[in-house]
C-alpha cells in the first residue's frame, strides 16, 4: 500500500536526520493524510487515461526505467494542473524511458521532467530528504539525529538560525537564534536546505560550524545526537509554532490551557507542513461556522474547511506574529484568523511567503520510499474571503521592525 502525505513545506529547514520509523508510525501518517487527499482530489484525480505498457512490455523495463515510469505515473495521476504546463506529457514518458539508462541518469531525467512543469513545488525528493520529511510530519513519534536547529534563507543569501531546540547539540555548543551560519565543516553554505542537510549525520559524529553574531566570527563544535522533534513551545503568553504536524493542534491547546489572558502565536519562520495541522489549530480560535480555507483540486470542485464547533479559545484576545518566511499552512492559519477578525496580525515584513498550493508526497520503490519520492502539487487553497495566497501571501495589519532573534512579546508590543 502506497503512502500519501499531504504537506506544504517551504522556506525553512531543520538540521536533523531520519531515525527509524515503526510500522505504527507510518500507519499514523497514512491514517491522517489520506482523508485530506480524498477530499482534495475528489473523484477526478485522474482526468486522462493512463497509457501503460502491457505486462510483457513492463517486464522488459530495466530497474532504472521502472523507477522513471513510476515517477511519471504518480505525477500523471496526482498533478492538479491537467495541461501539465503545456508539456506533451505522454511524449515526455517515452523520452523519460530512453534517458533512464542507469539509476543516476533516471533520477536526473525525472528531476528534469518535473522542472518542465514550471512548478517549483513539484519535484523529486531523494531518499534521505524523504525520510527527513516523513520524520517532520510524524510529530513526537519521530526522533532524529542532528544538531537541533531550524534555519531559514535570510536576506542577501544569508542562512539564519531562527530556532535552537533547548538541550540539543547546537544549544550546548552555543548557537542562538539570529546567528548567521557561514560554513559547515569545510563547505561554505548556499541555502537553508543544503545547510540543514550538512548539519545532519551519524549520531555522535562531530561537525564544526562557522557563524557570525553581532558582526563577529565564531565557531561551534557540534556533536550530533538524537533529538526529539518539538514544534510547539510556550514562553509565558507566547506560543511558538515552528511547523505544523498532525498533532500540532493538540500541543497548542495543551500550551494555551496554561496561559490566562492575551496570547501571541509566533509563526515567524514557520514553513508550513501538515495542512490538517494548520486547519485544526485555526479551529481552536474560531467560532462555529467560521470559514478557514477552500481547497480546489484538479476536478475544479472546491472543498471548504470550516470550524465545526466553537473553538476552545474562540474570543480570546490573540496576536499572530509573522514574517516573510511564514508559509503555506502557517499562512492558511494566519489568513483564517485575520479574515474572521479573530486576531491582529503583526509582521516584521510587508507580506508572508506566498505559498498557496498543496503537495502530496508519493513514495517510490519497493519498499515505498526506497528510491525517494515525488512531491506533487495536487490542489490550491484560498483564504476565507476568497483571496489567492500563491505568490501573494498575507499582508499584516501592522508592520514592525523586529529581528528574528527578538522575543515575540517585544515585537508584538511595538
Amino acid at each position: 500500500m502506497r503512502r500519501l502525505v499531504a504537506v506544504g513545506l517551504v522556506a525553512s529547514a531543520t538540521a536533523l536526520a531520519p531515525h527509524t520509523h515503526s510500522r505504527m508510525q507510518r500507519a499514523h501518517v497514512k491514517e491522517h493524510a489520506q482523508p485530506l487527499m480524498r477530499r482534495a482530489l475528489g473523484t477526478a484525480a485522474v482526468a486522462l487515461a493512463l497509457v501503460l505498457p502491457s505486462t510483457a512490455q513492463a517486464k522488459e523495463l530495466t530497474d532504472a526505467q521502472r523507477f522513471a515510469a513510476e515517477a511519471w505515473r504518480a505525477t500523471d495521476k496526482l498533478y492538479y494542473e491537467r495541461t501539465f504546463g503545456g508539456a506533451d506529457w505522454f511524449r515526455a514518458r517515452s523520452d523519460l524511458l530512453q534517458q533512464a539508462t542507469d539509476p543516476e541518469s533516471a533520477r536526473g531525467a525525472v528531476d528534469s521532467l518535473l522542472r518542465k512543469l514550471g512548478d517549483p513545488y513539484t519535484r523529486y525528493i531523494d531518499r534521505e530528504k524523504y525520510d527527513t520529511l516523513i520524520a517532520s510530519t510524524l510529530g513526537d513519534a519521530a526522533v532524529v539525529a542532528g544538531a537541533g536547529v531550524q534555519v531559514v534563507d535570510g536576506d542577501n543569501g544569508k542562512v539564519v538560525v531562527v530556532d535552537v531546540e533547548p538541550g540539543a547539540p547546537a544549544d550546548k555548543a552555543g548557537l542562538r537564534a539570529g546567528d548567521e551560519i557561514q560554513q559547515v565543516g569545510s563547505s561554505q553554505v548556499k541555502d537553508a536546505a543544503s545547510t540543514a542537510q550538512k548539519l545532519r549525520g551519524e549520531e555522535g559524529s562531530l561537525v564544526k560550524v562557522l557563524y557570525v553574531r553581532d558582526g563577529k566570527d565564531s565557531t561551534a563544535d557540534i556533536s550530533r545526537a538524537v533529538v526529539p522533534l518539538s514544534t510547539v513551545r510556550r514562553d509565558q503568553s507566547t506560543i511558538r509554532i515552528k511547523a505544523f504536524q498532525l498533532d500540532t493542534a493538540t500541543k497548542v491547546k495543551e500550551s494555551v490551557d496554561k496561559v490566562s489572558g492575551p496570547l501571541i502565536l509566533d509563526l515567524r519562520g514557520n514553513p508550513g507542513g501538515s495542512l490538517e495541522g494548520g486547519v485544526e489549530t485555526a479551529r481552536l480560535f474560531l467560532p462555529k461556522g467560521a470559514k478557514i480555507t477552500t481547497v480546489t483540486a484538479a476536478n475544479g470542485q472546491p472543498f471548504a474547511y470550516d470550524a465545526v464547533e466553537d473553538g476552545a479559545f474562540s474570543g480570546r484576545k490573540l496576536t499572530v506574529l509573522v514574517n516573510k518566511q511564514t508559509a503555506s499552512a502557517a499562512e492558511v492559519l494566519t489568513a483564517a484568523l485575520q479574515d474572521n477578525k479573530a486576531a491582529s496580525v503583526v509582521g516584521t515584513d510587508s507580506r508572508t511567503y506566498g505559498k498557496g498550493v498543496i503537495q502530496t508526497v508519493q513514495p517510490l520503490g519497493d519498499p515505498p520510499g526506497a528510491e525517494g519520492a515525488v512531491a506533487v502539487t495536487v490542489a490550491r487553497y484560498a483564504t476565507p474571503s476568497g483571496g489567492d495566497l500563491n505568490g501573494k501571501g498575507v499582508a499584516p495589519d501592522r508592520v514592525v521592525a523586529c529581528g528574528v532573534a527578538e522575543r515575540a512579546s517585544s515585537c508584538a508590543g511595538r
